[in-house]
């Protein structure tokens, strides 16, 4: 008896299966993925149009707020094509930064803004090697910096300014690797030839900017590739 109730129940089962299976559409799914994790925000690379820092990566390693204000791209992405030419100056003053210039500029020289298009820091008043980009960069707006009789410089030149008093001291290595990165960038985005990279005292014999202590034949070789940043005086 016992062995005919179980026969019975097992065919119960099998009846119901079938049953199943003729009401059911049968869904064949593709073979499962290998699954990735995007990424956290932080750990994206860096957008293409973004420079790519080697000998001054301090300036990657920032929080995101504060990379996008150390971007060298100005705000609107878009390059201006009057740049022909880059003109490095010293500040001639033992600290500084953006601001502090900016200030002085608006209230001393009458100007509507900072004059210069970037600041890098000596490590008095701002950290040493960090590129402060300057509102005139952001609007693609000409320069304050190099006045001539036919403004050619200010209207075509990019204003790079670096903290410290070069007739008495030298840059620091930081700051002259992040020069060295900054200028490469603009040279390569701008279209700008090693040899149009220039100084303040070059266009203007009547000033000392940037000083005896500033070698502008390294900045061009090193902008060219031919010398390390780290190598430069």
């Amino acid at each position: 008896m016992r062995l005919t109730w179980f026969l019975m129940a097992l065919l119960a089962i099998g009846s119901g299966a079938c049953v199943s299976d003729r009401n059911t559409q049968t869904i064949e799914m593709p073979p499962q993925r290998a699954y990735h994790k995007t990424p956290y925000r932080a750990e994206l690379p860096l957008r293409s149009n973004r420079p790519r820092i080697s000998a001054n990566r301090h300036l990657v390693r920032k929080p995101a707020r504060q990379l996008k204000q150390l971007s060298w791209f100005p705000s609107k992405r878009k390059l201006s094509t009057r740049w022909t030419t880059i003109v490095i100056h010293h500040s001639g003053t033992e600290r500084g930064n953006a601001k502090e210039f900016d200030r002085f500029h608006r209230e001393k020289r009458g100007w509507d803004e900072l004059g210069y298009h970037f600041v890098i820091g000596n490590g008095k008043g701002s950290p040493d090697g960090r590129v402060e980009v300057g509102p005139r960069w952001g609007k693609q707006k000409h320069g304050a910096h190099c006045k001539t009789r036919s403004n050619y410089y200010n209207e075509h030149g990019i204003g790079v300014c670096l903290v410290g008093d070069f007739t008495k001291t030298r840059p620091t290595p930081k700051q002259l690797a992040s020069l060295s990165e900054l200028v490469r960038f603009l040279s390569r985005e701008c279209d700008i030839a090693p040899s149009r990279v220039t100084t303040h005292d070059t266009i203007n014999s009547k000033t000392k900017c940037p000083g005896r202590h500033f070698a502008l034949g390294r900045l061009r070789q090193a902008v060219s590739g031919r010398i390390s940043a780290t190598s430069m005086p």
